[in-house]
C-alpha cells in the first residue's frame, strides 16, 4: 500500500487536516492527497504509474491507457471526526465498495468512520440497501447549530487561502463575496495568484460535470468566470491589478442577493443558502420518497443501525461493536449502539426465514422537540425487509412499550422501598393487557387505528442502578404494525391546505376523527386526579391517507397512547377549548375559514350521533365487553365503565356549541371574519 501525500487524517500545525480529500486507485492499492483537487490527483497518478512501468521495464501506456486507468479511482472526502466519504460513481459503484475494503484493511479506518456520498441517487441507495448498510450513508446535519459547524468545517484551500465551501457531493467550490473581499488586504504578488487560482479553475469542470469554483449567490448572467477569461493577473503592473480587481469585486458584489453580501452563520438566509449549496446533489430538489413510502421530513429522522446482511443465506452480523456487553466506549460507536437491535434482527429472521436484506433503523425526536413529559421508555424504530419472492420491500414501525420490567424495577413501592422483582413482572404484563385492552376499547368506539398490530418480546441486559439485578436478561415488551405512509396532519402543507377541494377534505377527516377521540379522553397521563392532562389530537399521530387524486381520502390514528388516560372528567364540555384547536390552527392556511369550521362541526356531530346511536342500540355489547376483568378504581374496567357513563350522559349539541364558541372565526364579528377569511 501506499500513499502519495500527507498521510491520512494528518494534522498540520493548526490542528487541520493536511489534506481534505483523495484519490484512491483501488487496482493499484494507491492513495493521492496531494494536490488538493481530485482531477489534478489523477494526474499524479498518471505520472506515478509512467515512472513505475519505465522503472520496471515494461511499455509504458498509451495517454489514453492511462486515461483508463486513473479513471479507475474512487473520491474521497476527509470530514471532522477522522470519518472518510466515499463519493461513488454511479456506474461504478464496484470501485467504491473496493475502496470501502482497502480502507478498512489497508488503511486501517474503522468501518464505523466510512460513509457514502450521493445517497439521493437511487442506485446508490439501493446497493447500501441490499447490504444491510443504510447507516453508512452520510446523514445531514439538522438545527442550526450543526448546520453551522458543517458550514465552518467546509473551508478549504486549493494552493492558496482556504477561501473555498466545499461541496463534497458535487466537488464544487463556493466564492462568497465576503471572501473576494477580504482578497483586498492580500500583497500584489498574493493577489494575482489567489486571482488567477479562481480564474484557472472556475472555467473547469469535473468529472461529475460541475464547475470546480462558482460564485455564491450571483445572478450568473451578470457575474460568473467569463469575468476572469483572457486575463494573467500575474503578469498586470501593481496599479492594474489592483484596477482589474475593484472592477471585479464591484460586479460581485452587484451580481450577490443583498441577503448573501455578508458572511453570517447567525443569519438564517445566509445560513441556509449556504447550507443548501455544499449540501445539494446532483438534483437540486432531494428524491420526494428515499424509502419505500417514508417521506423525507420523517426519513430525515432515522438514525439507521448497523446490521448485517445475508450470505448464501446466512446472516453475518456487522462486527463493528465488541464482544462485551454494554454501552460501547468509543464514542462514534455508542451513536450506533443499541441494546435491542439483535432482538428485533433475529425475531425478523425468526418470522420470515428467506430474507434477502434487512435494515433497521431508530426514530430520533424531531429537531426541537422538547423531551417527552414524564418517565418510562420512548422507543420507536423503523424496518425494511426484503422477503425473497415478494416484489417489494416491508417496512414496519416497532413501538417499545412504555412501561417495562427494568422500568418497574427502578421505581419505589408505597412505602419507598425498591419495587420487588416478581411485583415489577406482574405490574409489566399488567400493562401488556391494559395497552392491548385500550386499543380494543378504541376500536369498539370507531377510532381508525391500524389494521394489525402484533406484540414481540427481545430481551436486553439490565444496566440500571440495582446491582443485584445487573447483567441479567429481561424480556422487552414491542408492538409491531405496518408503516402507513401518509402525512401527519399537523406537517401538511400550506399549498396543499389553500386548495379548497383539500381543506374541506381535510375539515371532513378531522372532524369525524375528533368524536371517537373526545369519547375516549384521549390525554396525556393526568398531572393528579384533579387536573387534566393535555388533550392528544391533530398532533402528529394522526396520519392523513391522499386517494389518486391527491385529495385527503382516509385518516388514521397510528398510536393510541393517551386513550382512556382521562377518565375522571364528568363531562365533555371540559375538552371543547381543545377540539376548537384544529381549526383554529388554520385559519389562516385555508381559503374559506369559517365553511372549514362548518364543515368541521358537521362532520363532529355526525360521527359523534352515529357511536351514541351505536351504543344505545347495542349496549348489552359495550356494557359487558370488559366485563370479564376484575374490577378497581383506575383499572381498566373502572375506565370503561367511566366513559360509557360519560357517553351516556352528554347532550351533543351542547358540546358542539361549546367547540363552536372557542373557534374564533365563528365568534369574530361579520367585517373581522370577512377579514379572516380573506388572508
Amino acid at each position: 500500500m501506499q500513499t502519495i501525500g500527507p498521510a491520512l487524517f494528518e494534522n498540520k500545525a493548526d490542528g487541520q487536516y493536511a489534506s481534505r480529500i483523495g484519490t484512491l486507485f483501488p487496482r493499484h492499492e494507491l492513495l493521492v492527497t496531494d494536490p488538493p483537487m481530485h482531477a489534478l490527483q489523477r494526474e499524479v497518478f498518471k505520472d506515478w504509474l509512467h515512472a513505475r512501468q519505465i522503472k520496471a521495464g515494461v511499455p509504458p501506456s498509451s495517454e489514453q491507457q492511462l486515461v483508463w486507468e486513473a479513471a479507475e479511482s474512487v473520491d474521497l472526502i476527509f470530514a471532522g471526526g477522522d470519518v472518510v466519504q466515499i463519493r461513488p460513481e454511479i456506474e461504478r459503484l464496484d470501485l467504491a465498495f473496493a475502496a470501502d475494503d482497502q480502507l478498512q484493511e489497508a488503511w486501517g479506518v474503522p468501518r464505523q468512520r466510512i460513509r457514502f456520498l450521493s445517497v439521493r441517487n437511487p442506485s446508490v441507495r439501493q446497493a447500501l440497501r441490499e447490504r444491510g448498510e443504510l447507516w453508512r450513508m452520510t446523514a445531514p446535519p439538522s438545527g442550526a447549530e450543526e448546520i453551522s459547524r458543517a458550514i465552518a468545517h467546509s473551508r478549504v484551500a486549493i494552493g492558496e487561502r482556504p477561501l473555498y465551501y466545499y461541496n463534497p457531493h458535487t466537488g464544487s467550490r463556493h466564492v462568497t463575496f465576503t471572501e473576494f473581499q477580504r482578497l483586498a488586504a492580500l500583497d500584489d504578488a498574493a493577489l494575482a495568484r489567489q486571482l488567477d487560482e479562481i480564474a484557472q479553475h472556475s472555467i473547469r469542470r469535473n468529472r461529475h460535470g460541475h464547475p470546480e469554483v462558482c460564485f455564491f449567490g450571483v445572478d450568473s448572467l451578470k457575474f460568473g468566470a467569463p469575468n476572469f477569461v483572457g486575463v494573467a493577473f500575474a503578469e498586470l503592473a501593481a496599479a492594474e491589478l489592483r484596477s482589474r480587481y475593484d472592477t471585479l469585486a464591484r460586479l460581485f458584489g452587484d451580481a450577490t442577493e443583498p441577503d448573501l453580501r455578508e458572511d453570517s452563520r447567525h443569519s438564517a438566509a445566509w445560513r441556509e443558502r449556504m447550507f443548501a449549496a455544499i449540501a445539494s446533489e446532483d438534483r437540486e430538489e432531494p428524491a420526494p420518497e428515499l424509502l419505500q413510502g417514508l417521506n423525507l421530513d420523517f426519513f430525515l429522522r432515522i438514525r439507521w443501525l448497523p446490521g448485517g446482511r445475508f450470505e448464501v443465506g446466512e446472516f453475518m452480523f456487522a462486527a463493528i461493536f465488541p464482544r462485551e456487553n454494554g454501552v460501547p466506549k468509543d464514542p462514534d460507536l455508542q451513536r450506533l449502539w443499541d441494546p435491542l437491535a439483535r432482538g428485533f434482527i433475529a425475531n425478523f429472521i425468526r418470522e420470515y426465514g428467506t430474507i434477502e436484506y434487512l435494515n433497521l433503523g431508530r426514530i430520533e425526536p424531531a429537531a426541537g422537540t422538547p423531551p417527552p413529559a414524564g418517565r418510562g421508555r420512548r422507543g420507536v424504530y423503523l424496518a425494511e425487509i426484503k422477503v425473497r419472492g415478494e416484489t417489494s420491500p416491508r417496512v414496519l414501525l416497532l413501538r417499545v412499550q412504555r412501561w417495562g420490567i427494568r422500568e418497574r424495577l427502578d421505581e419505589k413501592d408505597a412505602f419507598g422501598k425498591p419495587k420487588d422483582f416478581i411485583r415489577a413482572v406482574f405490574e409489566t404484563e399488567e400493562y401488556v393487557d391494559y395497552t392491548l385492552d385500550r386499543r380494543l376499547g378504541c376500536l369498539q368506539f370507531g377510532l381508525h387505528l391500524p389494521p394489525r398490530v402484533h406484540m414481540r418480546r427481545v430481551t436486553e441486559p439490565y444496566l440500571d442502578g440495582r446491582e443485584e439485578f445487573r447483567g441479567r436478561l429481561f424480556p422487552v415488551i414491542y408492538f409491531e404494525r405496518d408503516y402507513l405512509p401518509g402525512v401527519p396532519t399537523n406537517k401538511l402543507l400550506d399549498r396543499k391546505l389553500a386548495d379548497p377541494r383539500y381543506a374541506l377534505a381535510l375539515a371532513r377527516l378531522l372532524g369525524r376523527a375528533a368524536a371517537p377521540n373526545i369519547v375516549v379522553g384521549r390525554t396525556l397521563d393526568p398531572v393528579s386526579p384533579e387536573v387534566s392532562g393535555e388533550t392528544l389530537f391533530d398532533d402528529g399521530n394522526e396520519i392523513v391517507v391522499e386517494g389518486s387524486d391527491g385529495l385527503p381520502r382516509d385518516l388514521v390514528l397510528v398510536d393510541h397512547s393517551g386513550a382512556f388516560a382521562d377518565w375522571r372528567t364528568g363531562s365533555l364540555l371540559a375538552f371543547a377549548r381543545s377540539y376548537a384547536g384544529p381549526v383554529n390552527r388554520r385559519v389562516d392556511k385555508v381559503p374559506d375559514p369559517r365553511l372549514f369550521a362548518e364543515t368541521y362541526l358537521a362532520a363532529f356531530r355526525e360521527e359523534f350521533t352515529r357511536i351514541q346511536s351505536d351504543y344505545r342500540r347495542r349496549r348489552g355489547a359495550f356494557d359487558r365487553l370488559f366485563k370479564h376483568l376484575p374490577y378497581s378504581e383506575g383499572n381498566f374496567a373502572c375506565r370503561w365503565e367511566r366513559v360509557l357513563q360519560r357517553l351516556r350522559e352528554t347532550e351533543l349539541e351542547p358540546l358542539v356549541r361549546e367547540i363552536g364558541r372557542h373557534i374564533t372565526v365563528l365568534t369574530l364579528p361579520a367585517a373581522q371574519d370577512v377579514a379572516a377569511g380573506g388572508r
